[in-house]
């Protein structure tokens, strides 16, 4: 299934002990729909606060519903927050985390000089003056395979830190700076920490050659800072 959510009253994706957690709805709406303990696979881990447009995931069931029947039972039990967007028969042997070639995600900065009430869950209120072309030069340094330890949270446990960035690019929509990057994959908090380390350039604290050497060292204390939850969506995870 292709699910959206708001993230924002969520404590992420993975179920938690005593936390509200949208794989935990979805368990438990799938749960009670037929009859039997569902468990739900992701692609990914979305941390408290961060929404998705597109997330993909696959459970198994005992006997079947037509999918049809699994989409409109489970927006009617879900909180408006989780919405289904389609549900299919996924072929033999497929995963939704491990058949991920790439996934997408967006980080949306606000630029306006007062952000709108109705904006404030879904971007990071940014209005601080920016070098648009020390960006753009900075988020290609990104593209490419690299050791990206500097820019993982301390409680990754991720077994190998590499991983190849295909497209790292700012455009603007609107009144809106979108930070947009597809990878084969990301670390804990990895996106939020490059869109921390990106604004220290764009605010001329550090220059984009500087990203090379953080690269190279790996060293996490030399990063900047991690951009808040709410800006961060999940745009696209595309299947071999």
């Amino acid at each position: 299934m292709v699910l959206a959510y708001d993230g924002t009253s969520f404590q992420g994706w993975q179920v938690q002990r005593s936390a509200d957690t949208v794989q935990g709805r979805l368990e438990a709406a799938l749960t009670r729909m037929a009859k039997g303990k569902i468990g739900v696979v992701g692609s990914g881990r979305t941390d408290a606060g961060v929404h998705a447009l597109a997330q993909v995931a696959h459970f198994r069931l005992e006997h079947p519903i037509p999918p049809s029947g699994i989409l409109k039972g489970l927006n009617a039990m879900l909180p408006p927050e989780i919405r289904v967007r389609d549900v299919l028969v996924a072929p033999d042997g497929f995963h939704a985390r491990y058949s991920a070639s790439s996934k997408t995600y967006a980080y949306r900065l606000d630029r306006q000089p007062v952000t709108l009430p109705f904006r404030s869950r879904f971007t990071f209120h940014y209005p601080h003056p920016l070098d648009a072309q020390a960006l753009d030069d900075a988020a290609r340094r990104f593209e490419g395979e690299h050791d990206f330890r500097a820019l993982r949270a301390s409680s990754c446990g991720a077994r190998t830190t590499t991983r190849r960035i295909f497209s790292s690019v700012f455009r603007h929509e609107n009144d809106e700076l979108v930070y947009e990057v597809t990878a084969t994959g990301f670390l804990h908090h990895m996106v939020r920490n490059i869109v921390g380390t990106l604004l220290e350039v764009g605010r001329g604290k550090r220059v984009p050659a500087s990203l090379d050497a953080l690269l190279e060292g790996g060293d996490r204390t030399l990063a900047g800072p991690t951009a808040p939850a709410k800006g961060l969506h999940l745009v696209r995870v595309d299947y071999r």
